[in-house]
């Protein structure tokens, strides 16, 4: 009898495990699109939109702008909605997103902030996801590398 009520107990655990298994699997945020994708649009620059290829567009898109409050971008655009990158999942917002016809732009003074949603977007499975840039390559290098000259560091040990 008392073999039957620890058999009782391991198979209850197990239950509540393979129940937890199954909910976690069946989550909806879970990420659903290879990173190989995300790796390449970024090494060719095709998640990158220009200002100058958006007004040559023909086909719909929708302007996600992601200024808030005391940052609250400033440009306007034609076909834009502005969505707070802190509120970027909430239930509304995604309502909004799933109902868009056409690509997806992505824009925010700060380009970091564009391409943390970019990611998001990618990785939650949405496509044609694209990050308004005002530079072909916001990311190449362009300054020269010049150290910080004002710190010795070999004058510290002494």
């Amino acid at each position: 009898m008392h073999l039957y009520k620890n058999l009782k107990i391991v198979i209850l655990v197990i239950v509540v495990l393979l129940i937890l298994v199954i909910i976690r699997n069946s989550d909806q945020n879970i990420f659903k699109r290879e990173v190989k994708t995300a790796i390449e649009a970024v090494q060719t620059n095709s998640n990158l939109i220009t200002p100058d290829q958006l007004q040559k567009r023909t086909n719909p898109y929708l302007v996600i702008n992601l200024g808030s409050g005391d940052r609250q971008d400033s440009i306007q655009f034609q076909h834009s909605v502005q969505i707070p990158f802190e509120n970027l999942l909430d239930k509304a917002n995604r309502q909004v997103l799933n109902e868009a016809e056409g690509d997806l732009i992505l824009f925010s003074v700060d380009v970091a902030t564009a391409s943390k949603a970019w990611v998001i977007l990618n990785q939650l499975g949405y496509k044609n996801v694209m990050i308004l840039t005002s530079e072909e390559n916001p990311d190449e290098l362009k300054h020269k590398f010049q150290p910080d000259t004002t710190v010795r560091l070999e004058q510290d040990s002494i």
